[in-house]
This record gives C-alpha cells, structure tokens and sequence, in this order.
C-alpha cells in the first residue's frame, strides 16, 4: 500500500466514518435511546467497539476516504465483511441466552444481505448502493428495513448487563453499514454534506424510536419479530427477482 492510501485508511478509521464520527452517532443514540451506562467496559465490550470502528470505516459514506484507497479506482468496502463485523460486535454485547427468534432473524437478515449482491453481481457496498431500477431500489430498500427493525431485538440495548456505550456504538456501526446502501454512491459537494447530514438525522430518529420501543424491544413483541421477517423475505424475492436477465 502507498503512503497516501495508508494516510486515508487511518483516517477512516479514526475520523470519518470510523473514530470521532462513530463516536459522535454513538453518543446520539446513547442519549437519544435513553441508554443506562450499564457495567464497565470489560474486554469483549473492547473488542466489540473495535469491531464496530473497522466496520464503519468501512461504510461507503459521502466523502468517506475509502473511496480513493487502492487499488486505483478506490478500494471494495465489502459489504459482507462489513456485516460479519456487525454481528461478531453484536454476539459480544447482546444479552444471553438468546431465544429462536432472535437466531431465526439473524439468519433471514443474513440471507436478504447476502441476495444484494446478486442484484450488483458484486458484494461491494458501492456497486450495490449504486444499482438502477425500482426492482433493485426496492431490494435494498426492504433489506435496510428488516436490519433496522431487527437490530435493537438482536443487540437490546436497554438491558440491565454490559455496557451500554459499547451497544450504542455497535447499533450506531450497524447504522452507517445498513444505510449506506441506501445512499447514492459518488456524491459530491455539495450534495454529499447534506447528506451526512441526513444520516446524522435519520439516527437521532432512530435512537427515539429505541426509547419509545423500549418496552416491546425487551419482550420481543411479535409485531416486531414478523414485521423484521417480513421485510428480509421481500428484501431476498425482491432480490433474487431482481437478479434474473
């Protein structure tokens, strides 16, 4: 690796979108969802929250350096990657034990995420986020939905054990990492900033949504879990539809 591609891969993991950014969007949804502080960070909350940092660096995000590391023509923020981070980051601050709904929507999101890249003939999260057409738009669109849906049911974040920074920080990766491929790829000034915006505003929602939901969260209420399934199901026949010449 050249000089300038490792210079802007340490920025994008200690600034934008990794680092202080993160940082910043984890201390919204700390606030916003009315967190408690939970435990001291212990060493798997470490390890969780340096998960969380190399995924997000890895978000595709309007002016994100990733976009000129090498190889030339910017380096392949693989969504794949950034999902297994995700959910490594997840399991270590997620409450125990965990229950088959949970497990059942790790899988079908799992699988909705996976069918993207048939839509893109590639797992790039740039080559998905920038596919054409209402089939591919609807795709990505349910697949976002059915992760925003599931995150706070996999990772729960109310609860009394841990750390709740570091399951704010996980939620608040998961959120760069899903909603990046919704974003329109190759933004410029000065478009890009607005939408940085936006995403900084679609989270502080979220975190409100977690507050109010609190109470269904903990209890894995149905209308959740199915509305979560629901979404992954549409998300892979969409895609899988999608695909095909």
């Amino acid at each position: 690796m050249d000089p300038l591609g490792l210079l802007l891969e340490i920025v994008a993991i200690a600034a934008y979108p990794g680092g202080l950014f993160l940082a910043v969007m984890a201390g919204i949804t700390y606030r916003g969802a009315g967190l408690e502080r939970g435990a001291r960070l212990d060493p798997r909350g470490l390890v969780a929250i340096a998960a969380a940092v190399v995924a997000a660096a890895m978000a595709p995000l309007p002016g994100t350096p990733a976009a000129s590391l090498p190889p030339p023509g910017g380096a392949t923020p693989n969504l794949i990657a950034a999902v297994i981070l995700i959910v490594a980051a997840g399991s270590l601050v997620a409450p125990q034990p965990w229950s088959s709904r949970r497990r059942v929507l790790v899988a079908f999101g799992g699988i909705a995420l996976v069918l993207l890249g048939l839509v893109a003939s590639s797992y790039s999260t740039t080559a998905i986020s920038g596919t054409t057409g209402a089939a591919y738009a609807t795709a990505r669109i349910a697949a976002a939905v059915a992760v925003l849906v599931a995150l706070p049911l996999m990772v729960k974040p109310h609860a009394a054990t841990g750390s709740g920074a570091a399951r704010a920080t996980v939620i608040a990766a998961s959120l760069e990492v899903v909603l990046a491929i919704v974003i329109p790829p190759a933004q410029q000034w000065p478009v890009a900033p607005l939408w940085v915006v936006g995403l900084v505003a679609a989270v502080a929602a979220y975190a409100l949504l977690l507050r109010f939901s609190r109470a269904a969260v903990q209890r894995e209420h149905l209308s959740l879990v199915a509305a979560a399934w629901l979404c992954s199901v549409a998300a892979s026949v969409t895609a899988v539809i999608a695909s095909r010449p």
